[in-house]
């Protein structure tokens, strides 16, 4: 959380906001906490979809399908519970991961990596994004992976400035989103 971003991340998650200065991925929660009204978001806050989706969670029975694997993790974050988490891959591979609900995440291969970023188009807000203007710029960029090299191949090729880490790793935005 507290790397320095590389600098098409920084400039990208920067023009969002329109006046910060963001450095590290922490400072990118907080200042989508700050600007979307400071608190914790809440299950209805995740970016749930309408139907069924390839990016789904289930928690205590019940489906949850979003419109990023991402809102699976923090699913389990805000239920401090676990859930089993199912994703593809932009190439369509499957990618299973549990989130324990207490910040530890294992998936499936053990190679896998995620992405974390936003979009490079015109996602630039008035200062105040919403949440939803949050998911529409984010959601493109949020990714899982069966392996690093599968992160790098669609990174060279989408319009997202993204950083990639290991699954493992998935949890501290999360957390970061979720903690009071």
């Amino acid at each position: 959380m507290e790397t320095p971003l590389p600098d098409d991340v920084r400039t990208a998650m920067d023009r969002f906001f329109g006046d910060a200065s963001i450095a590290t991925l922490e400072d990118w929660v907080t200042e989508l906490r700050a600007r979307t009204g400071g608190g914790s978001i809440d299950v209805d806050d995740l970016c749930h979809a309408e139907g069924e989706t390839p990016h789904w969670g289930d928690l205590d029975g019940r489906r949850y399908h979003f419109r990023c694997f991402y809102d699976a993790v923090a699913l389990a974050e805000l239920a401090s519970e676990p859930v089993e988490i199912r994703t593809e891959s932009p190439s369509g591979a499957v990618i299973e991961a549990r989130a324990t609900g207490d910040g530890d995440l294992s998936a499936t291969p053990s190679t896998a990596a995620v992405s974390f970023g936003i979009v490079t188009d015109d996602s630039v807000t008035d200062g105040t994004p919403t949440l939803e203007d949050a998911y529409s710029a984010i959601c493109p960029a949020v990714r899982a992976f069966p392996t690093r090299e599968a992160y790098e191949r669609w990174a060279a090729e989408t319009n997202a400035a993204t950083i990639g880490m290991p699954a493992s790793a998935a949890t501290a935005v999360a957390a970061g989103l979720v903690d009071e």
